[in-house]
C-alpha cells in the first residue's frame, strides 16, 4: 500500500472528538428526559448550547450576538417555540414563519378536563401588544382567580383582527404576542409559575369585528381522573 492510500480518512482526535461531543449531548439529552418536569424550551435552550459551542470552537468571540441569537432562534423554531425574547433586538420585522403561529393542541389536552374560562383578560390598542395601565389594574384584580394550582394549566389564548406594520401585519403574531404579554407580566408581577402559563393564538377569528378581536382570554385548565 502507497502513501497516498495511507493518508485517506479522518485524524484519530477528530473521531475521538465526535464521540466525546455525541456523549455529551447525549447525556444532556438523557438528563432532561428523566427530569420530573418535561419542558420543551429545556431542551432547546440546551441544544442552542451545544450548537454554539460546537460552532465557536468553545471560543468566546467566535461568533457575535446576533449569530448566537440565530442559533438560538432556529433552534427554538425547530421544538416549535417562538424565539427568544431580548430586549435588545432591533428588528421588528421576523418572519411570521419564525414565530409561534399557535401550538398543536397538547396531548394532555384530549384527556378530560374541567376549565374555568376567563374572557377578555385584557384589550389592546390597534397593532399593539403594550398592557395599559387600566388592563394591568383589571390583571391585578383577576389574579387570584387565575393562579394555577398544583396540576392546574392556564392557556392564555390571543385574538387580532388589526395587526399592521408594528407586527408584520400578522395576525397569528400580533395574537400570540398579546397573550404572551400578559404571561411575562403574570410571571414577572405575581410570581406565576413559568411552566404552568402557556402563551398561544388563535388560528382563525370567529367574529369579524368588535373588541373581542384584540383581547385576550383566559382558560383554567384541571385535568380529571378518569375510571379505569
Amino acid at each position: 500500500m502507497d502513501d497516498e492510500e495511507k493518508g485517506g480518512g479522518a485524524p484519530a482526535w477528530m473521531v475521538s472528538f465526535g464521540d466525546m461531543m455525541t456523549l455529551i449531548l447525549t447525556f444532556f439529552i438523557l438528563l432532561v428526559s428523566m427530569s420530573h418536569e418535561r419542558k420543551a424550551g429545556l431542551v432547546a435552550k440546551g441544544v442552542g448550547s451545544f450548537v454554539v459551542a460546537v460552532r465557536s470552537f468553545g471560543l468566546n468571540g467566535v461568533l457575535d450576538a446576533t449569530e448566537e441569537l440565530a442559533i438560538f432562534d432556529n433552534i427554538r423554531i425547530r421544538f416549535n417555540l417562538p424565539p427568544e425574547s431580548d430586549p435588545e433586538r432591533q428588528d421588528q420585522h421576523a418572519s411570521a414563519s419564525n414565530l409561534e403561529l399557535i401550538r398543536a393542541t397538547l396531548s394532555e389536552a384530549l384527556a378530560p378536563h374541567d376549565e374555568l374560562n376567563q374572557p377578555n383578560i385584557a384589550t389592546f390598542g390597534p397593532d399593539s401588544s403594550e398592557l395599559t395601565d387600566a388592563s394591568m389594574d383589571y390583571i391585578d384584580l383577576l389574579t387570584p382567580t387565575l393562579r394555577p394550582a398544583p396540576g392546574q394549566v392556564l392557556v392564555l389564548e390571543g385574538h387580532a383582527l388589526d395587526a399592521g406594520s408594528n407586527h408584520a401585519n400578522d395576525n397569528h403574531y400580533l395574537g400570540f404576542a398579546r397573550a404572551e404579554a400578559i404571561r411575562e407580566y403574570l410571571i414577572e408581577q405575581h410570581g406565576f409559575n413559568e411552566s404552568r402559563v402557556h402563551a398561544r393564538s388563535w388560528l382563525a377569528e370567529i367574529e369579524k369585528e368588535g373588541i373581542g378581536t384584540r383581547s385576550v382570554d383566559g382558560r383554567l385548565i384541571t385535568p380529571t381522573e378518569t375510571e379505569k
